[in-house]
Protein backbone atom coordinates (compact mmCIF):
# COMPACT_ATOMS: atom_id res chain seq x y z
CA UNK A 1 0.00 0.00 0.00
CA UNK A 2 1.36 3.49 -0.97
CA UNK A 3 1.92 6.27 1.65
CA UNK A 4 -0.87 7.98 0.43
CA UNK A 5 -3.52 4.91 1.05
CA UNK A 6 -2.12 4.60 4.00
CA UNK A 7 -2.50 8.16 5.21
CA UNK A 8 -6.05 8.15 3.36
CA UNK A 9 -6.89 5.02 5.36
CA UNK A 10 -6.81 6.96 8.50
CA UNK A 11 -8.62 10.01 7.35
CA UNK A 12 -6.35 12.16 7.32
CA UNK A 13 -5.57 14.38 4.28
CA UNK A 14 -2.22 14.73 2.76
CA UNK A 15 -0.32 17.97 3.45
CA UNK A 16 2.18 19.74 1.06
CA UNK A 17 5.42 18.23 1.43
CA UNK A 18 3.31 14.65 1.33
CA UNK A 19 1.92 15.37 -1.85
CA UNK A 20 4.48 16.79 -3.38
CA UNK A 21 6.65 13.51 -2.56
CA UNK A 22 4.25 11.79 -3.97
CA UNK A 23 3.49 13.63 -7.13
CA UNK A 24 5.59 16.67 -7.81
CA UNK A 25 3.41 17.96 -10.42
CA UNK A 26 -0.26 17.53 -9.23
CA UNK A 27 0.97 18.13 -5.70
CA UNK A 28 0.63 21.85 -6.35
CA UNK A 29 -3.18 21.38 -8.86
CA UNK A 30 -6.33 22.76 -6.57
CA UNK A 31 -7.91 20.81 -8.95
CA UNK A 32 -6.84 17.72 -7.82
CA UNK A 33 -7.93 16.03 -4.60
CA UNK A 34 -8.18 12.85 -2.78
CA UNK A 35 -10.43 10.68 -1.44
CA UNK A 36 -11.21 10.92 1.76
CA UNK A 37 -13.76 7.67 2.50
CA UNK A 38 -14.13 4.09 0.88
CA UNK A 39 -16.38 3.83 -2.21
CA UNK A 40 -19.07 1.54 -0.86
CA UNK A 41 -21.40 2.06 -3.91
CA UNK A 42 -20.80 2.52 -7.71
CA UNK A 43 -23.67 3.30 -10.24
CA UNK A 44 -22.84 2.24 -14.42
CA UNK A 45 -24.33 3.69 -17.31
CA UNK A 46 -24.30 2.96 -20.91
CA UNK A 47 -26.24 4.46 -23.82
CA UNK A 48 -25.30 1.94 -27.15
CA UNK A 49 -22.78 -0.71 -28.07
CA UNK A 50 -22.06 -3.91 -26.42
CA UNK A 51 -21.58 -3.88 -23.23
CA UNK A 52 -21.05 -7.37 -22.93
CA UNK A 53 -17.40 -7.80 -22.41
CA UNK A 54 -17.20 -4.75 -19.92
CA UNK A 55 -20.48 -6.10 -17.79
CA UNK A 56 -18.38 -10.05 -17.43
CA UNK A 57 -15.40 -7.97 -15.78
CA UNK A 58 -17.50 -5.88 -13.21
CA UNK A 59 -19.56 -8.65 -12.75
CA UNK A 60 -17.04 -11.46 -11.68
CA UNK A 61 -15.28 -8.16 -9.82
CA UNK A 62 -18.76 -7.60 -7.78
CA UNK A 63 -18.93 -11.21 -6.70
CA UNK A 64 -15.38 -10.94 -5.19
CA UNK A 65 -16.25 -7.80 -3.09
CA UNK A 66 -19.85 -8.34 -2.36
CA UNK A 67 -19.05 -5.39 0.51
CA UNK A 68 -19.65 -2.91 -2.57
CA UNK A 69 -23.44 -2.34 -4.04
CA UNK A 70 -23.01 -2.22 -8.10
CA UNK A 71 -26.52 -0.35 -9.64
CA UNK A 72 -27.07 0.02 -13.50
CA UNK A 73 -28.99 2.19 -15.56
CA UNK A 74 -31.71 1.04 -17.82
CA UNK A 75 -29.33 0.11 -20.94
CA UNK A 76 -27.56 -2.20 -19.00
CA UNK A 77 -30.72 -3.85 -17.43
CA UNK A 78 -29.99 -7.10 -18.85
CA UNK A 79 -27.13 -7.76 -17.03
CA UNK A 80 -28.93 -7.18 -13.35
CA UNK A 81 -28.21 -10.16 -11.27
CA UNK A 82 -25.22 -11.62 -9.10
CA UNK A 83 -25.85 -8.27 -6.99
CA UNK A 84 -26.50 -5.80 -9.75
CA UNK A 85 -29.61 -4.15 -9.35
CA UNK A 86 -30.51 -1.75 -11.73
CA UNK A 87 -31.86 1.98 -10.94
CA UNK A 88 -33.04 4.95 -12.42
CA UNK A 89 -31.12 7.79 -13.40
CA UNK A 90 -31.71 10.21 -10.80
CA UNK A 91 -30.41 7.75 -8.48
CA UNK A 92 -27.25 6.83 -10.00
CA UNK A 93 -26.61 10.51 -10.16
CA UNK A 94 -26.92 11.60 -6.94
CA UNK A 95 -26.87 8.21 -4.76
CA UNK A 96 -23.46 6.70 -5.48
CA UNK A 97 -20.20 7.12 -4.78
CA UNK A 98 -18.55 6.92 -7.99
CA UNK A 99 -20.17 6.88 -11.45
CA UNK A 100 -18.18 4.42 -14.51
CA UNK A 101 -19.53 5.65 -17.52
CA UNK A 102 -18.45 2.32 -20.20
CA UNK A 103 -18.42 3.87 -23.91
CA UNK A 104 -16.58 6.32 -25.43
CA UNK A 105 -16.43 10.55 -24.87
CA UNK A 106 -20.20 10.51 -26.08
CA UNK A 107 -21.14 8.07 -23.39
CA UNK A 108 -18.92 10.19 -20.91
CA UNK A 109 -20.24 13.71 -21.75
CA UNK A 110 -23.99 12.36 -20.95
CA UNK A 111 -22.90 11.15 -18.24
CA UNK A 112 -21.17 14.52 -16.72
CA UNK A 113 -24.64 16.14 -18.08
CA UNK A 114 -26.27 13.49 -15.78
CA UNK A 115 -24.55 14.81 -12.32
CA UNK A 116 -24.85 18.43 -13.46
CA UNK A 117 -24.54 19.94 -9.71
CA UNK A 118 -23.94 16.76 -7.78
CA UNK A 119 -20.24 15.70 -6.55
CA UNK A 120 -20.34 12.00 -7.85
CA UNK A 121 -17.14 11.64 -9.49
CA UNK A 122 -17.01 9.80 -12.88
CA UNK A 123 -14.88 7.03 -14.46
CA UNK A 124 -14.81 6.98 -18.30
CA UNK A 125 -13.50 3.85 -19.61
CA UNK A 126 -13.30 3.80 -22.96
CA UNK A 127 -15.31 1.26 -25.27
CA UNK A 128 -14.22 3.70 -28.57
CA UNK A 129 -11.83 4.81 -30.24
CA UNK A 130 -9.58 8.14 -29.08
CA UNK A 131 -10.96 8.84 -25.81
CA UNK A 132 -9.73 11.78 -24.22
CA UNK A 133 -12.34 11.59 -21.37
CA UNK A 134 -12.91 7.72 -21.10
CA UNK A 135 -9.26 6.74 -21.02
CA UNK A 136 -9.77 3.57 -18.86
CA UNK A 137 -9.34 0.59 -21.05
CA UNK A 138 -11.29 -2.30 -20.65
CA UNK A 139 -8.07 -4.49 -19.96
CA UNK A 140 -7.52 -2.12 -17.06
CA UNK A 141 -10.62 -2.02 -15.27
CA UNK A 142 -10.39 -5.00 -12.87
CA UNK A 143 -7.12 -3.42 -11.70
CA UNK A 144 -8.58 0.25 -11.82
CA UNK A 145 -11.39 -0.63 -9.08
CA UNK A 146 -9.37 -2.76 -6.85
CA UNK A 147 -7.15 0.50 -6.74
CA UNK A 148 -10.26 2.23 -6.03
CA UNK A 149 -11.04 -0.15 -3.42
CA UNK A 150 -7.64 0.68 -1.82
CA UNK A 151 -8.12 4.75 -2.60
CA UNK A 152 -5.20 4.77 -4.62
CA UNK A 153 -6.75 6.79 -6.94
CA UNK A 154 -8.34 10.77 -6.84
CA UNK A 155 -9.96 13.46 -8.25
CA UNK A 156 -9.56 15.77 -11.06
CA UNK A 157 -11.98 18.84 -11.53
CA UNK A 158 -12.94 19.87 -14.92
CA UNK A 159 -14.48 23.19 -15.70
CA UNK A 160 -17.87 23.31 -17.22
CA UNK A 161 -19.91 25.88 -18.99
CA UNK A 162 -23.17 27.56 -18.30
CA UNK A 163 -25.29 28.28 -21.40
CA UNK A 164 -28.56 30.64 -21.31
CA UNK A 165 -30.22 31.83 -24.11
CA UNK A 166 -32.09 35.26 -23.92
CA UNK A 167 -35.22 36.89 -26.05
CA UNK A 168 -35.16 40.01 -24.44
CA UNK A 169 -35.59 39.28 -20.75
CA UNK A 170 -37.24 35.73 -20.86
CA UNK A 171 -34.77 33.14 -21.05
CA UNK A 172 -35.47 30.44 -23.59
CA UNK A 173 -32.97 27.91 -22.72
CA UNK A 174 -30.32 26.88 -19.52
CA UNK A 175 -27.55 24.16 -20.09
CA UNK A 176 -24.11 23.35 -19.42
CA UNK A 177 -21.13 21.57 -21.22
CA UNK A 178 -18.04 20.32 -20.33
CA UNK A 179 -16.87 20.86 -23.81
CA UNK A 180 -18.05 23.56 -26.09
CA UNK A 181 -21.03 25.48 -27.48
CA UNK A 182 -20.30 25.19 -31.06
CA UNK A 183 -22.43 28.30 -33.87
CA UNK A 184 -22.97 27.36 -37.71
CA UNK A 185 -24.79 28.00 -40.49
CA UNK A 186 -27.61 26.10 -42.06
CA UNK A 187 -27.27 22.86 -43.52
CA UNK A 188 -23.49 22.67 -43.09
CA UNK A 189 -22.28 25.46 -45.43
CA UNK A 190 -23.66 28.95 -44.86
CA UNK A 191 -21.10 31.36 -43.16
CA UNK A 192 -22.04 33.17 -39.96
CA UNK A 193 -22.38 36.12 -39.10
CA UNK A 194 -21.75 36.68 -34.96
CA UNK A 195 -21.06 39.76 -32.85
CA UNK A 196 -19.28 38.51 -29.82
CA UNK A 197 -18.61 40.14 -26.36
CA UNK A 198 -16.98 39.85 -23.70
CA UNK A 199 -17.22 41.28 -20.27
CA UNK A 200 -19.83 43.33 -21.38
CA UNK A 201 -17.19 44.97 -24.44
CA UNK A 202 -17.39 44.40 -27.89
CA UNK A 203 -14.94 41.63 -29.02
CA UNK A 204 -15.21 42.06 -32.92
CA UNK A 205 -17.53 40.36 -36.00
CA UNK A 206 -16.74 36.39 -36.65
CA UNK A 207 -17.48 35.81 -39.94
CA UNK A 208 -16.37 31.86 -40.38
CA UNK A 209 -17.92 28.91 -40.95
CA UNK A 210 -18.34 28.50 -37.59
CA UNK A 211 -17.35 29.29 -33.86
CA UNK A 212 -16.47 26.93 -30.81
CA UNK A 213 -16.78 28.58 -27.34
CA UNK A 214 -14.74 25.85 -25.25
CA UNK A 215 -13.78 25.25 -22.29
CA UNK A 216 -9.67 23.32 -21.74
CA UNK A 217 -11.35 19.88 -21.89
CA UNK A 218 -13.05 21.01 -24.79
CA UNK A 219 -9.83 22.12 -26.60
CA UNK A 220 -9.12 18.66 -27.15
CA UNK A 221 -12.24 18.24 -29.23
CA UNK A 222 -13.51 20.15 -32.45
CA UNK A 223 -11.40 22.95 -31.26
CA UNK A 224 -8.23 21.15 -32.17
CA UNK A 225 -9.35 20.05 -35.16
CA UNK A 226 -10.11 23.88 -35.94
CA UNK A 227 -6.58 24.69 -35.09
CA UNK A 228 -6.77 25.95 -31.34
CA UNK A 229 -4.36 24.96 -28.82
CA UNK A 230 -4.48 22.55 -26.29
CA UNK A 231 -5.47 24.00 -22.86
CA UNK A 232 -3.88 22.04 -19.70
CA UNK A 233 -7.41 21.23 -17.75
CA UNK A 234 -6.15 22.84 -15.21
CA UNK A 235 -5.97 26.29 -16.29
CA UNK A 236 -9.41 27.17 -16.44
CA UNK A 237 -10.10 29.59 -19.06
CA UNK A 238 -12.93 30.07 -21.92
CA UNK A 239 -11.64 29.65 -25.76
CA UNK A 240 -13.00 31.28 -28.63
CA UNK A 241 -11.94 29.47 -31.61
CA UNK A 242 -13.15 30.48 -35.25
CA UNK A 243 -13.80 28.04 -38.37
CA UNK A 244 -12.45 29.08 -41.33
CA UNK A 245 -12.93 32.91 -41.33
CA UNK A 246 -12.55 34.91 -43.84
CA UNK A 247 -9.82 37.09 -42.56
CA UNK A 248 -6.68 35.57 -41.53
CA UNK A 249 -5.96 37.62 -38.70
CA UNK A 250 -8.84 36.31 -36.99
CA UNK A 251 -6.93 33.55 -34.51
CA UNK A 252 -8.15 31.40 -31.91
CA UNK A 253 -8.48 33.62 -28.10
CA UNK A 254 -8.06 32.05 -24.64
CA UNK A 255 -10.34 34.48 -22.32
CA UNK A 256 -10.19 34.46 -18.04
CA UNK A 257 -12.62 32.41 -16.65
CA UNK A 258 -14.29 35.30 -14.89
CA UNK A 259 -15.26 36.65 -18.37
CA UNK A 260 -18.89 36.65 -19.46
CA UNK A 261 -19.08 35.98 -23.45
CA UNK A 262 -21.93 36.99 -25.22
CA UNK A 263 -22.84 35.77 -29.00
CA UNK A 264 -25.64 37.57 -31.15
CA UNK A 265 -26.14 37.11 -34.26
CA UNK A 266 -25.72 39.84 -37.21
CA UNK A 267 -27.57 37.88 -39.64
CA UNK A 268 -31.07 38.90 -41.44
CA UNK A 269 -34.39 37.83 -39.68
CA UNK A 270 -34.78 35.01 -42.05
CA UNK A 271 -31.49 33.58 -41.52
CA UNK A 272 -30.91 31.27 -38.70
CA UNK A 273 -28.27 30.22 -36.68
CA UNK A 274 -27.17 26.47 -35.69
CA UNK A 275 -26.10 26.25 -31.74
CA UNK A 276 -25.03 22.98 -30.65
CA UNK A 277 -24.42 22.10 -26.78
CA UNK A 278 -21.78 19.76 -26.28
CA UNK A 279 -22.89 18.56 -30.19
CA UNK A 280 -26.62 18.18 -28.63
CA UNK A 281 -29.67 20.71 -27.66
CA UNK A 282 -29.66 22.52 -31.04
CA UNK A 283 -30.91 25.79 -31.30
CA UNK A 284 -31.84 27.86 -34.10
CA UNK A 285 -30.40 31.58 -33.39
CA UNK A 286 -32.09 34.41 -34.67
CA UNK A 287 -31.10 37.63 -34.50
CA UNK A 288 -33.50 39.01 -31.49
CA UNK A 289 -31.34 36.46 -29.41
CA UNK A 290 -28.54 36.66 -26.94
CA UNK A 291 -26.26 33.71 -25.97
CA UNK A 292 -24.52 34.02 -22.53
CA UNK A 293 -21.82 31.78 -21.89
CA UNK A 294 -19.78 31.99 -18.61
CA UNK A 295 -17.88 29.64 -15.90
CA UNK A 296 -20.48 27.35 -13.87
CA UNK A 297 -20.16 27.62 -10.36
CA UNK A 298 -19.99 23.92 -10.11
CA UNK A 299 -17.84 21.27 -11.68
CA UNK A 300 -17.46 17.60 -12.51
CA UNK A 301 -14.86 15.43 -10.84
CA UNK A 302 -13.37 12.66 -12.94
CA UNK A 303 -11.61 9.92 -11.24
CA UNK A 304 -7.53 9.57 -12.33
CA UNK A 305 -6.20 6.39 -11.50
CA UNK A 306 -2.88 5.71 -9.88
CA UNK A 307 -0.32 6.60 -12.42
CA UNK A 308 -2.62 8.78 -14.41
CA UNK A 309 -0.77 11.21 -16.55
CA UNK A 310 -2.69 14.59 -18.39
CA UNK A 311 1.12 14.45 -20.54
CA UNK A 312 0.91 11.12 -21.26
CA UNK A 313 -2.89 11.05 -22.47
CA UNK A 314 -1.73 13.28 -24.98
CA UNK A 315 1.19 11.23 -26.36
CA UNK A 316 -0.96 8.50 -26.97
CA UNK A 317 -3.77 9.93 -28.13
CA UNK A 318 -1.85 12.45 -30.57
CA UNK A 319 0.89 10.24 -31.78
CA UNK A 320 3.03 12.36 -29.81
CA UNK A 321 6.77 10.63 -30.13
CA UNK A 322 10.01 11.89 -28.00
CA UNK A 323 13.50 10.28 -27.16
CA UNK A 324 13.74 7.61 -24.88
CA UNK A 325 16.07 9.32 -22.89
CA UNK A 326 13.60 12.15 -22.68
CA UNK A 327 10.71 9.65 -21.53
CA UNK A 328 12.94 8.10 -18.64
CA UNK A 329 13.80 11.02 -17.32
CA UNK A 330 10.05 12.36 -16.95
CA UNK A 331 8.58 12.12 -13.24
CA UNK A 332 5.46 12.84 -11.89
CA UNK A 333 1.91 12.62 -13.46
CA UNK A 334 0.67 16.14 -14.77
Amino acid sequence: MTPKSILAKRGRKLDASEKEAHDPISAHDLHITYPEKDVRTIGVVAFSGNMGPAMDILQHWAEANPGIKVYINGYLKSFARNGITTKPDAFLCTKVDLLLSLGGDGTFLSAARMVRGASTPILGVNLGRVGFLADASLDDLGRILDEIQRREYSYRRRMLLQVEVFKGSDRLLEDIALNDVAFTGQMGHQMVDLKVTAQGRFLTDYWVDGLLVSTPTGSTAYALSAGGPIIHPSADSLLLTPMNPTSLSVRPLILPDYMLVSVRSNLGRDQEVNMFVDGRNQFKLKPEHTVLIRKHKDGVRLVRPKGSSYFESLRSKLGWTGSRRSRDATVGTA
